[in-house]
């Protein structure tokens, strides 16, 4: 008796993906020798930060309902902290240090000229985001993570509530970015 095939398996074609070019120049990229700084960037959170966590709990305990983190459907890279997409608002929560707050930035010592370039493009990249944004329809909001929790809650708020009494509590008042792409209705059988 021959032997019973085993479980079927798939194959999936993979097209491999091209390979980033690794940087020429140390000014572009330095390299992390320092066994405790790579541990200690490798910390370092993108969301859930604890200025982020404050201004979620106290918009949710007031009862506004938002989506975190969340990617926008046009294809960019831009990522909102709080996403209100029945409003049009999006809000940043920006650290001091990331995003070059003109009031408690201080560049680190090693590295000084990689540090200043670096933290100017991503200031520059915020005003490209906030740029497009806008033209797309949406209220841009960005909150410094050295304001005060019950300042911060209140501007936000004021925003979200002039622009639900634009755009009404029920409406769809969804900035162009945002609107899920058409499809068609599946036809009842038979007609």
């Amino acid at each position: 008796m021959p032997d019973a095939p085993g479980p079927r398996r798939s194959i999936a074609l993979v097209t491999p993906r091209p390979r980033l070019q690794a940087p020429t120049t140390a000014a572009t990229f330095p390299f992390v020798s320092d066994p405790a700084t790579r541990t200690r960037m490798s910390r370092i959170r993108r969301r859930d930060t604890r200025p982020e966590l404050l201004l979620r709990r106290e918009l949710h305990r007031r009862g506004w309902r938002f989506f975190v983190d969340r990617p926008l459907r046009d294809g960019s890279r831009c990522r909102p902290d709080l996403l209100f997409p029945r409003l049009g608002v999006a809000v940043f929560v920006d650290g001091c240090f990331w995003h070059y707050c003109p009031q408690h930035t201080h560049l680190p010592n090693a590295n000084a000229e990689y540090w200043h370039a670096k933290l100017l493009a991503n200031r520059q990249r915020d005003a490209r985001h906030d740029a497009a944004l806008r033209d797309d329809g949406w209220i841009v909001v960005r909150v410094w993570e050295h304001s005060s929790v019950d300042e911060v809650v209140a501007s936000t708020e004021a925003v979200l509530l002039a622009a639900s009494a634009v755009n009404g509590p029920g409406r769809w008042g969804r900035p162009r970015a945002w609107r899920p792409a058409l499809r068609p209705r599946a036809s009842p059988a038979g007609r």
